[in-house]
């Protein structure tokens, strides 16, 4: 599964950079991204885009012939190639990109993940914390997947206990 992944991450990237749109990967492949390497298999691929652009976002996925299956309350899921998009979209705030309520820098310009060989725009650790925050809010960690209790114990060992307190603490005062 994940080398189709892989390949559809790739086209989605060099499509949108033929239109100059930024776009981020999110959640599971942008931990595989940061850490270089991939960790575990993936059941979907979490996009960022910018929120100005949603109309040539969605263009761009149905040319690749993909087609929104469900609105939600931060952005929409899509089906494309029978991979699950996850798509948020991310705000311009005078100097960068953020998705909403997430800590400053959440979608940096600079590529700082590799996929495939491949310098991908990725979100920041902060904002995959944020993630597993609310995930944590729906659902108690002990039971989760164990994907997801080994991607975000990976998420902490690279980020740090201290920061992850700290961010947690930042979350639940909002």
């Amino acid at each position: 599964m994940n080398e189709f992944h892989l390949q559809l991450i790739d086209e989605l990237f060099a499509a949108a950079e033929k239109m100059d749109m930024p776009i981020w990967i999110g959640g599971g492949w942008a931990i595989d991204a940061r850490l270089g390497n991939i960790t575990r298999e993936h059941e979907d691929i979490d996009i960022t885009f910018p929120a100005e652009r949603k109309g040539d976002f969605l263009a761009l996925l149905t040319t690749m012939g993909g087609q929104i299956t469900e609105e939600t309350d931060y952005g929409f899921l899509a089906q494309l190639r029978n991979i699950l998009l996850d798509c948020e979209p991310a705000y311009w705030a005078g100097s960068a990109y953020e998705i909403e309520e997430t800590p400053a820098g959440s979608c940096p310009a600079a590529y700082e993940g590799t996929l495939n060989g491949v310098k991908v725009r990725c979100n920041s650790w902060e904002a995959i914390l944020w993630d597993y925050f609310y995930y944590a809010d729906e659902l108690p960690q002990n039971q989760w997947p164990a994907k997801h209790q080994y991607s975000y114990a990976l998420v902490c060992s690279v980020v740090g206990n201290a920061k992850v307190q700290r961010l947690r603490a930042e979350f639940d005062s909002k």
